[in-house]
């Protein structure tokens, strides 16, 4: 049996249709009926024979940080991808981050090697690498910095990865795939799809920085291939492109023949915001959002090397522009 944790995000709904596909005995965790029903509409947008696929899911309600459940679910899995995470730069998040994050991974892990699951798949981030800054061009060789501005987010991804390290140790083969931002269509409310429903409307700032990219297509089909492998205790970044950020949101601007972004998100600027976000938090008028670590990361020009995947299976990345211009006619069509 396989067991997706997160299967109502956007990679674990994508991961458990292409699992359906294949007719593999797949169990799902989610935490609300409404996230469910999600996953059924989304399934619906792929194929007139959703049901089909749909059905061989087993579906069971259950929260990472709640043993009992957790317990309950897992134990007849043979392997496991671990997809579940909060994903939030807030800074105000950074206790729920580490709940979910780590915690989470530390019980998931825990009971893997309790009920000797064969294959653990750790979806991580690029944001867990680290790297320090003055490294351009990062690889899986390079380690986590301690000295360098993290954000709360690295922090929960770094330490549910060492987890899952602390697993290979104790006898559990584990892989861990870092994506960089996953292009994908029909989730508009999280990762690139938040950021195409602004390009849309016409974004007039952005970030200074560079960020990796890939699909979600590549994703996936990374994610199915290391199950049918026998890598085990490796790292794979996933990022098919490093782009500037004002590059990808003018591609989706033209796409969409909305506004391009004019102003550049400066460092200055971005400090200055900082002090503006920790005034309004300290006389309460809302939580503090901002802080230093997130002001690197827009800022950040460091890239990516994702070619190590390439090398490890048969797998070439897609043409990102072919993505691109297919996940906008699919946001087109449902707005």
């Amino acid at each position: 049996m396989i067991m997706v944790t997160g299967g109502t995000g956007m990679v674990g709904a994508h991961l458990l249709f292409a699992l359906a596909k294949k007719n593999l005995p797949t169990l799902a965790l989610f935490r609300t009926k409404k996230r469910q029903q999600k996953v059924e509409d989304f399934f619906k947008l792929l194929t007139p024979n959703y049901k089909k696929y749909y059905d061989l899911i087993q579906w069971k309600e259950a929260d990472i940080n709640d043993l009992v459940e957790l317990e309950e679910a897992i134990t007849k899995a043979t392997i496991i991808y671990h997809c579940a995470a909060k994903v939030s730069y807030a800074q105000y998040h950074a206790e729920k981050l580490i709940k979910t994050n780590i915690e989470g991974t530390a019980n998931i892990v825990n009971l893997a090697l309790k009920y000797n699951v064969k294959k653990f798949i750790f979806v991580s981030s690029i944001a867990s690498l680290g790297v320090e800054s003055t490294v351009s061009f990062v690889n899986e060789e390079y380690l986590w910095n301690s000295n360098k501005l993290h954000t709360p987010y690295a922090y929960s991804k770094y330490g549910a990865e060492l987890e899952v390290w602390r697993g290979s140790q104790e006898g559990l083969d584990v892989v861990i795939v870092n994506p960089g931002i996953i292009l994908g269509s029909h989730f508009w409310e999280r990762s690139s799809g938040r950021l195409i429903k602004k390009a849309a409307k016409g974004m007039l700032f952005y970030p200074s920085g560079s960020i990796g990219i890939v699909s979600m297509d590549d994703v996936t089909y990374v994610l199915l291939n290391l199950m049918e492998s026998s890598i085990k205790n490796e790292r794979f970044i996933l990022v098919s492109e490093n782009i500037k950020y004002k590059n990808l949101i003018e591609r989706i601007a033209i796409e969409l023949n909305s506004k391009k972004p004019i102003f550049a998100l400066s460092k200055p600027l971005l400090y200055l915001l900082l002090i503006i976000d920790k005034i309004t938090s300290i006389i309460r008028l809302k939580k503090s959002f901002l802080n230093r670590a997130t002001i690197e990361s827009l800022s950040s020009q460091q890239c990516y090397d994702g070619s190590k995947i390439e090398r490890e299976i048969n797998f070439t990345y897609q043409n990102t522009d072919l993505i691109l211009k297919k996940i906008i006619e699919d946001f087109k069509v449902n707005f």
